[in-house]
């Protein structure tokens, strides 16, 4: 049995172009912590490995902050660290993953399908890496070792496309036990692919409404009979999409103080008074924008004299 913490979708140094400037350098200063948070959160969950599965950096541009903030995660971590990079973050030339020194206890993966002995965890990592904005057929086959474990770990989506596309087939033939992914940015518990167990942890923080609700890692429990995931919420701002009948006043989640809020009133008799809802709710959360998305009364008799078999109807009502 192995016990891992699976993240992936860090995109530390984001340019969150849609916040003020002061906002948008305090949110990436936020996500330099997310690396030291992971190193902790599976010290306290007895964790034996982190696997990374790409997109820890948003892009070329990085900051010596935040190589030195992974860094020391990865020393305080004190297990082994196995990272697999991404579209965002490939291994190529002049890229952090090739400049930057990294602890003795960090594996990267830097090229096509390889394994990583454990034999102190019973159990094999096998990997390989982006090597470019793209790449396809990055998962290979793990053969059968005796007293192994086989896991895997790449960014990539069940779906066609440029970014390392993956059949429900090739993931039920990998031999793999658990294969660690990352790419897709919501949430997905582990889900058996024929006898292998696939999981996507999501982004490890949102940063926008396009990645709403709770983020973190997984906890992941793997053996040769199955497996068992949990997302463990790490704390940060959290976006939100909600709605409201026009004329009510919504429930905002708990604990939203640091939270951004969209909130969508509907219904008909519009239109309806966001700047009322915005006073009736202010001070709950750190951004609320209201938008009306009521529609006009319907005019019952509209339709009286159309023609159409309802027309005839109304018609004859009137």
């Amino acid at each position: 049995m192995v016990k891992l913490l699976h993240a992936a979708d860090l995109h530390l140094d984001s340019p969150f172009a849609g916040l003020e400037p002061e906002e948008a350098l305090a949110r990436r200063r936020l996500q330099r912590g997310l690396p030291l948070a992971l190193a902790r959160l599976a010290r306290a969950e007895g964790c034996s490995l982190l696997l990374l599965a790409g997109d820890v950096f948003d892009g070329a541009r990085v900051t010596p902050e935040t190589v030195e903030a992974l860094q020391t995660a990865f020393e305080e971590a004190a297990l082994p660290v196995l990272i697999a990079p991404g579209n965002h973050d490939p291994y190529v030339p002049g890229s952090p993953w090739v400049q930057a020194a990294w602890p003795g206890n960090v594996h990267l993966f830097t090229g096509g399908w390889t394994g990583v002995a454990l034999p102190d965890l019973g159990c094999r990592i096998w990997g390989a890496a982006f090597r470019g904005g793209e790449a396809h057929g990055l998962l290979g086959t793990a053969p059968r070792a005796e007293g192994y474990l086989e896991i895997g770990l790449l960014h990539g989506e069940l779906a066609a496309g440029p970014y390392n596309p993956m059949t429900e087939a090739d993931v039920a033939n990998s031999g793999l036990a658990y294969l660690a992914l990352g790419h897709i940015h919501r949430p997905r518990l582990p889900a058996a692919v024929g006898g292998t167990w696939v999981g996507w942890p999501g982004v490890t923080l949102g940063r926008g409404f396009d990645e709403p609700g709770d983020h973190g890692a997984l906890v992941v429990t793997v053996d040769e009979t199955g497996c068992t995931g949990r997302l463990r919420v790490l704390p940060g701002p959290r976006y939100h999409l909600r709605s409201a009948r026009a004329g009510t006043v919504p429930d905002l989640p708990e604990d939203c103080q640091d939270d951004y809020i969209r909130l969508e009133v509907t219904g008909e008799g519009g239109p309806a008074d966001c700047e009322a809802l915005e006073r009736a709710l202010a001070g709950r959360c750190r951004s609320l924008r209201v938008i009306d998305r009521t529609v006009p009364p319907a005019d019952l008799w509209a339709e009286a004299g159309t023609g159409s078999l309802r027309g005839l109807a109304l018609e004859r009502l009137l």
